[in-house]
């Protein structure tokens, strides 16, 4: 087989709940090669609300996954100078206590673990302003929340630990100390994702002297070591190569759509949609429907999900239906019809309510009618969502006295299962007035993790990174003739959906 003759290639390791997905990306985003190990035995230890695993299972997986991963790597790279960095991302919530030399001295708590019950009501008491900064309260789930139950109920132990998360812990086994964590992994941690810090609170509210128990905070894309000679043997991986600091798994999935500056969304449309984007100060939530994440340069990652999206496809005209229909329908676009194709009772964003159902007005029984409403009603909800973020992005940052609109003019970046319409697409371009750009083909969160390892070992970027690994598959424009047309129709779409009560 021939060598690649990419000079450049970056691994990205990502840990879901059952298993390591591994991937080898060129610096011109090809994905050379996959691999991926399940967790042996799979089953965590479960008693009462306790629910642990030994973080070793998770190491000998990812040694494993990636040893698989270099050996298949061997006929495509004429040199292991061609690895040039490895990151690693993963799902924050667990927590792993280790010795002062890194060794685990007990079971790693995993996220879904429920012991800390008690523990929130003190954190969120001591850390109120803490948390209406970060807009989200601590809940069981959250690893300070366990921090807390291992301080009140084994003292003797606590003296002489420290604390990591997941990929904390890997990166240690990778580069030979466990040292370091990033900001959006450690959120629910305590971190100040504002200021950057494990803030005072910490140690001198919740006396929880923890402060030094804790790894150093620095940025996704930052070179945190190299492959240690001990890992290098473990794993095939070569001795020196870069060690980057990976992020969260939503975090390293939304890089990968494309997404690259202040003001681009990620749009997934498959039952529901999934919206996230960029933007240049801290969006807070106060009813804790957003989750958001630190990016590098102080620009901010966010994500919604609501219940409306392509769902009413197969259920209100049938599996299958969609190709038979789709070019019928393009040509009473725009329609006059209005619709809210909602077809689960309840909405999650941009409103938050148990009774939202959808319509279509005025009624009809016109099958190709309500379809057309309904692929233009979809793009409807999509821009109404995007207006709410706007709305949520334009009060300005603490000590400063103007407003910035900062995500209305971005690009959309579609996957999921139905970009592949041409003309769906172009229908969400002009109704939005956003450029769609329409991205397949992509690892997902193991993908975004080598696209990080490469901005930490190669590009030095984000944009330069994702610019130069990411292509759209296809790009829709919005169509001026349309778009005012389309405008108008919005206005309508506005004003029913504020007399249902749906209001932004």
């Amino acid at each position: 087989m021939q060598a690649t003759s990419h000079p450049a290639i970056f691994i990205g390791v990502h840990l879901d709940s059952s298993r390591v997905n591994v991937s080898a990306v060129s610096e011109t985003g090809e994905i050379i090669v996959e691999s991926f190990s399940p967790f042996v035995p799979h089953n965590p230890i479960t008693s009462r609300k306790h629910i642990e695993i030994n973080p070793e299972i998770w190491w000998e997986s990812t040694r494993i996954a990636i040893g698989n991963l270099v050996n298949q790597l061997k006929g495509k790279v004429s040199s292991a100078s061609q690895l040039k960095a490895i990151s690693v991302c993963c799902n924050p919530g667990s927590l792993v206590i280790v010795d002062r030399v890194g060794n685990p001295v007990i079971p790693a708590i995993l996220s879904e673990d429920a012991r800390a019950t008690d523990q929130v009501k003190s954190l969120n008491y001591h850390g109120q302003e803490h948390c209406n900064r970060m807009g989200f309260q601590f809940k069981p789930d959250s690893p300070l929340a366990k921090i807390a139950w291992i301080k009140e109920n084994i003292p003797e132990l606590y003296e002489n630990v420290c604390f990591l998360h997941q990929a904390d812990y890997i990166l240690g086994k990778l580069k030979g100390k466990a040292d370091v964590t990033e900001y959006s992994l450690a959120m629910k941690t305590g971190c100040d994702l504002s200021e950057e810090n494990w803030p005072d609170w910490l140690d001198y509210d919740m006396h929880l002297g923890v402060r030094d128990k804790l790894p150093h905070l620095v940025s996704l894309g930052e070179k945190v070591g190299v492959v240690s000679q001990k890992a290098s043997a473990a794993t095939g991986l070569p001795t020196g190569m870069a060690v980057v600091m990976g992020t969260t798994s939503q975090t390293a999935s939304f890089l990968a759509s494309g997404a690259r500056q202040a003001g681009d969304f990620s749009s997934v449309l498959q039952k529901g949609m999934s919206i996230s984007g960029i933007s240049a100060q801290m969006m807070r939530d106060p009813i804790e429907q957003m989750l958001v994440y630190k990016l590098p340069n102080n620009k901010w990652f966010f994500s919604v999900e609501s219940k409306t999206g392509a769902e009413w496809i197969n259920v209100w005209f049938g599996q299958g239906s969609f190709s038979e229909l789709e070019l019928q329908a393009k040509a009473l676009l725009p329609t006059t019809y209005i619709a809210y194709p909602n077809v689960t009772k309840g909405e999650l964003f941009p409103f938050n309510t148990n009774s939202a159902e959808g319509f279509i007005s005025p009624a009809t029984d016109n099958k190709l009618v309500q379809f057309a409403s309904c692929l233009q009603g979809t793009a409807m909800f999509e821009r109404y969502c995007y207006q709410k973020l706007d709305l949520m992005s334009s009060s300005p940052p603490e000590g400063q006295s103007t407003i910035t609109n900062i995500i209305s003019t971005g690009d959309i970046y579609s996957t999921g299962e139905w970009s592949g319409s041409d003309m769906w697409m172009q229908c969400r371009a002009d109704v939005t007035g956003r450029v769609n750009r329409r991205v397949v083909g992509r690892g997902g969160p193991a993908f975004g993790a080598a696209m990080i390892a490469a901005m930490g070992g190669y590009y030095k970027s984000l944009e330069t990174a994702s610019e130069k690994m990411i292509s759209p598959e296809a790009v829709f424009f919005p169509n001026p003739d349309l778009v005012s047309s389309y405008s108008d129709l919005y206005g309508n779409f506005c004003n029913l959906m504020e007399e249902q009560g749906y209001l932004l």
